[in-house]
Protein backbone atom coordinates (compact mmCIF):
# COMPACT_ATOMS: atom_id res chain seq x y z
CA UNK A 1 0.00 0.00 0.00
CA UNK A 2 2.70 2.06 0.83
CA UNK A 3 4.38 2.16 -2.17
CA UNK A 4 1.18 2.65 -4.16
CA UNK A 5 0.46 5.87 -2.20
CA UNK A 6 4.20 7.05 -2.42
CA UNK A 7 4.19 7.88 1.30
CA UNK A 8 7.30 5.93 2.03
CA UNK A 9 8.92 2.83 3.78
CA UNK A 10 7.53 2.00 7.45
CA UNK A 11 9.93 3.47 9.59
CA UNK A 12 8.24 1.21 12.87
CA UNK A 13 11.40 -0.35 14.96
CA UNK A 14 9.54 -3.69 14.19
CA UNK A 15 10.28 -2.86 10.40
CA UNK A 16 8.41 -4.12 7.49
CA UNK A 17 7.24 -7.33 8.44
CA UNK A 18 6.48 -6.08 12.58
CA UNK A 19 4.62 -3.95 10.86
CA UNK A 20 2.42 -6.26 8.81
CA UNK A 21 2.46 -9.05 11.51
CA UNK A 22 0.45 -6.08 14.02
CA UNK A 23 -1.80 -4.37 11.10
CA UNK A 24 -2.58 -8.36 9.70
CA UNK A 25 -3.52 -9.53 13.61
CA UNK A 26 -6.17 -6.67 14.10
CA UNK A 27 -7.84 -6.83 10.60
CA UNK A 28 -7.96 -10.59 10.90
CA UNK A 29 -9.71 -10.16 14.42
CA UNK A 30 -12.00 -7.84 12.84
CA UNK A 31 -12.24 -6.29 9.48
CA UNK A 32 -10.41 -3.23 8.69
CA UNK A 33 -13.68 -0.61 7.16
CA UNK A 34 -15.76 0.82 8.27
CA UNK A 35 -16.78 4.97 9.04
CA UNK A 36 -14.49 6.45 11.22
CA UNK A 37 -11.01 5.30 12.66
CA UNK A 38 -9.18 7.07 15.65
CA UNK A 39 -5.49 5.69 15.34
CA UNK A 40 -4.14 6.41 19.43
CA UNK A 41 -0.17 6.66 19.63
CA UNK A 42 0.20 7.22 15.87
CA UNK A 43 3.72 7.91 15.83
CA UNK A 44 4.78 9.38 12.54
CA UNK A 45 1.84 7.22 10.97
CA UNK A 46 3.48 4.42 9.80
CA UNK A 47 0.61 1.96 11.27
CA UNK A 48 -2.26 4.62 10.54
CA UNK A 49 -1.94 4.41 6.98
CA UNK A 50 -2.00 0.39 6.48
CA UNK A 51 -5.41 0.84 7.91
CA UNK A 52 -6.37 4.18 6.42
CA UNK A 53 -7.85 2.95 3.47
CA UNK A 54 -10.53 1.06 4.70
CA UNK A 55 -11.95 3.92 6.57
CA UNK A 56 -14.11 7.27 5.33
CA UNK A 57 -12.58 9.70 7.74
CA UNK A 58 -9.53 8.75 10.36
CA UNK A 59 -8.06 10.67 13.09
CA UNK A 60 -4.37 9.97 14.71
CA UNK A 61 -3.22 11.27 17.98
CA UNK A 62 0.36 11.86 19.62
CA UNK A 63 2.30 13.60 21.85
CA UNK A 64 5.05 14.04 20.07
CA UNK A 65 5.62 16.76 17.50
CA UNK A 66 8.50 16.01 15.77
CA UNK A 67 6.45 12.17 14.71
CA UNK A 68 3.36 14.42 14.13
CA UNK A 69 5.71 16.43 12.09
CA UNK A 70 6.83 13.26 9.55
CA UNK A 71 3.28 11.95 9.46
CA UNK A 72 2.13 15.32 8.03
CA UNK A 73 5.20 15.47 5.76
CA UNK A 74 4.75 11.67 4.79
CA UNK A 75 0.95 12.14 3.64
CA UNK A 76 1.04 15.80 2.07
CA UNK A 77 -0.03 14.95 -1.73
CA UNK A 78 -1.19 11.67 -1.44
CA UNK A 79 -4.87 10.81 -1.59
CA UNK A 80 -4.47 10.58 2.42
CA UNK A 81 -4.12 13.81 2.96
CA UNK A 82 -8.01 15.04 3.41
CA UNK A 83 -8.96 11.77 4.67
CA UNK A 84 -6.35 11.77 7.93
CA UNK A 85 -6.63 14.65 10.61
CA UNK A 86 -3.71 14.69 12.77
CA UNK A 87 -3.56 15.95 16.10
CA UNK A 88 -1.17 16.44 19.24
CA UNK A 89 -3.06 15.14 21.56
CA UNK A 90 -3.50 12.90 25.24
CA UNK A 91 -5.07 9.26 25.29
CA UNK A 92 -6.16 10.34 28.63
CA UNK A 93 -8.75 13.06 27.33
CA UNK A 94 -9.87 12.76 24.04
CA UNK A 95 -11.44 15.90 22.58
CA UNK A 96 -14.08 13.70 20.14
CA UNK A 97 -17.77 12.84 20.96
CA UNK A 98 -19.03 10.08 22.50
CA UNK A 99 -19.87 7.39 20.21
CA UNK A 100 -18.23 8.75 17.73
CA UNK A 101 -15.41 6.24 16.47
CA UNK A 102 -16.26 2.51 14.55
CA UNK A 103 -12.67 1.50 15.37
CA UNK A 104 -9.62 2.53 17.91
CA UNK A 105 -5.93 1.33 17.35
CA UNK A 106 -3.45 1.43 19.46
CA UNK A 107 -0.09 -0.34 18.37
CA UNK A 108 2.62 -0.37 20.93
CA UNK A 109 1.28 2.83 22.49
CA UNK A 110 -0.75 1.33 26.03
CA UNK A 111 2.43 0.62 27.49
CA UNK A 112 3.75 4.44 27.62
CA UNK A 113 0.61 6.15 28.72
CA UNK A 114 0.99 7.19 32.17
CA UNK A 115 -2.95 7.63 33.03
CA UNK A 116 -4.29 3.80 31.14
CA UNK A 117 -7.06 3.54 32.94
CA UNK A 118 -8.02 6.92 32.41
CA UNK A 119 -7.05 6.20 28.65
CA UNK A 120 -9.19 3.32 28.38
CA UNK A 121 -12.19 4.81 29.74
CA UNK A 122 -11.99 7.95 27.44
CA UNK A 123 -11.25 5.27 24.22
CA UNK A 124 -14.52 3.51 25.37
CA UNK A 125 -16.40 6.96 25.00
CA UNK A 126 -15.25 7.73 22.17
CA UNK A 127 -16.43 4.44 20.56
CA UNK A 128 -20.00 3.38 19.10
CA UNK A 129 -21.86 0.80 20.63
CA UNK A 130 -20.53 -2.32 18.79
CA UNK A 131 -17.55 -0.26 17.89
CA UNK A 132 -14.26 -2.18 18.48
CA UNK A 133 -10.80 -0.82 20.29
CA UNK A 134 -7.46 -2.86 18.71
CA UNK A 135 -4.27 -2.93 20.66
CA UNK A 136 -0.96 -4.48 20.49
CA UNK A 137 1.29 -4.21 23.14
CA UNK A 138 4.67 -5.79 24.73
CA UNK A 139 3.88 -9.49 26.18
CA UNK A 140 4.99 -9.99 30.33
CA UNK A 141 6.08 -13.88 29.08
CA UNK A 142 8.62 -12.72 26.48
CA UNK A 143 11.78 -12.84 27.97
CA UNK A 144 13.23 -9.74 26.85
CA UNK A 145 12.31 -6.17 27.45
CA UNK A 146 11.76 -4.84 23.95
CA UNK A 147 12.06 -1.11 24.96
CA UNK A 148 15.50 -2.18 25.96
CA UNK A 149 17.21 -2.37 29.87
CA UNK A 150 17.80 0.67 31.92
CA UNK A 151 21.08 0.43 34.20
CA UNK A 152 23.48 2.75 35.29
CA UNK A 153 22.04 5.59 33.73
CA UNK A 154 22.08 4.26 29.94
CA UNK A 155 19.73 2.22 28.08
CA UNK A 156 21.46 -1.03 27.58
CA UNK A 157 20.61 -3.77 24.97
CA UNK A 158 17.27 -6.49 25.91
CA UNK A 159 20.28 -9.11 26.46
CA UNK A 160 21.85 -7.46 29.80
CA UNK A 161 18.93 -8.41 31.44
CA UNK A 162 17.42 -12.00 30.48
CA UNK A 163 13.62 -12.89 31.91
CA UNK A 164 13.52 -9.50 32.99
CA UNK A 165 9.62 -8.83 32.50
CA UNK A 166 9.30 -12.35 33.96
CA UNK A 167 10.22 -10.58 37.32
CA UNK A 168 8.07 -7.65 37.90
CA UNK A 169 9.30 -5.72 40.70
CA UNK A 170 12.76 -5.47 39.01
CA UNK A 171 11.01 -4.79 35.89
CA UNK A 172 9.56 -1.72 36.97
CA UNK A 173 12.80 -0.16 38.00
CA UNK A 174 14.81 -1.40 34.96
CA UNK A 175 12.41 0.00 31.83
CA UNK A 176 10.10 2.74 31.25
CA UNK A 177 7.39 0.88 29.50
CA UNK A 178 4.83 -2.05 31.08
CA UNK A 179 4.45 -5.43 29.39
CA UNK A 180 0.88 -6.90 30.00
CA UNK A 181 -0.14 -10.81 30.33
CA UNK A 182 -3.28 -11.11 28.22
CA UNK A 183 -5.28 -11.75 31.59
CA UNK A 184 -4.14 -8.24 32.80
CA UNK A 185 -4.41 -6.55 29.78
CA UNK A 186 -8.39 -8.58 29.48
CA UNK A 187 -9.07 -7.16 33.57
CA UNK A 188 -8.06 -4.07 32.35
CA UNK A 189 -10.49 -3.95 29.25
CA UNK A 190 -13.29 -5.31 31.14
CA UNK A 191 -12.84 -2.63 33.57
CA UNK A 192 -13.89 -0.08 31.46
CA UNK A 193 -16.82 -1.56 29.89
CA UNK A 194 -15.46 -3.40 26.94
CA UNK A 195 -15.91 -7.27 26.32
CA UNK A 196 -12.48 -9.19 24.82
CA UNK A 197 -12.90 -10.46 21.02
CA UNK A 198 -9.70 -11.74 19.76
CA UNK A 199 -6.09 -12.32 21.28
CA UNK A 200 -3.15 -13.17 19.32
CA UNK A 201 0.80 -13.37 20.13
CA UNK A 202 2.85 -12.04 17.46
CA UNK A 203 6.47 -13.89 17.67
CA UNK A 204 9.65 -11.44 16.42
CA UNK A 205 9.49 -10.10 12.82
CA UNK A 206 13.13 -10.88 12.35
CA UNK A 207 12.70 -8.10 9.57
CA UNK A 208 16.73 -8.21 8.55
CA UNK A 209 17.63 -11.72 9.36
CA UNK A 210 17.37 -14.65 7.20
CA UNK A 211 14.32 -15.99 5.72
CA UNK A 212 14.71 -19.35 7.42
CA UNK A 213 14.90 -17.60 10.98
CA UNK A 214 11.67 -15.11 9.92
CA UNK A 215 9.66 -18.82 8.72
CA UNK A 216 10.55 -20.03 12.19
CA UNK A 217 9.58 -17.49 13.93
CA UNK A 218 6.14 -17.41 11.92
CA UNK A 219 5.20 -21.12 12.20
CA UNK A 220 5.83 -20.64 16.43
CA UNK A 221 2.64 -18.74 16.28
CA UNK A 222 0.63 -21.20 15.51
CA UNK A 223 2.18 -24.13 18.20
CA UNK A 224 1.81 -23.51 22.21
CA UNK A 225 5.03 -21.81 22.50
CA UNK A 226 2.95 -18.33 20.82
CA UNK A 227 2.45 -17.15 24.94
CA UNK A 228 6.29 -16.46 25.09
CA UNK A 229 5.35 -14.01 22.28
CA UNK A 230 7.11 -10.97 21.85
CA UNK A 231 3.71 -9.01 21.71
CA UNK A 232 -0.26 -9.70 21.89
CA UNK A 233 -2.88 -8.14 19.75
CA UNK A 234 -6.14 -7.80 21.64
CA UNK A 235 -9.11 -6.58 20.14
CA UNK A 236 -12.60 -5.75 22.88
CA UNK A 237 -15.64 -4.82 21.95
CA UNK A 238 -18.26 -1.67 23.26
CA UNK A 239 -21.30 -3.72 24.10
CA UNK A 240 -24.53 -1.92 22.50
CA UNK A 241 -25.96 -3.01 18.96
Amino acid sequence: MNGALGIGAPSSAFGRRGVAKRVGAVARHLPARGDRLLDVGCGDGTHTVELAEGYVRVDAIDLEPQLLDVFTERIAGSPLEDRIGIHKMSADSLAFDPNTFDRVTAFDAVEHIEDLAGALAEIHRVLKPGGAFSLTTPNRWFPFEVHGVLWGGRRRSALTAPFLPWVRPLHERMSDARAFTTQEMGRLLRGVGLRVRAIDYLMPSFDRRPRPLQTLSDGLEGTPLRVFGMAMAVTAVKPGR
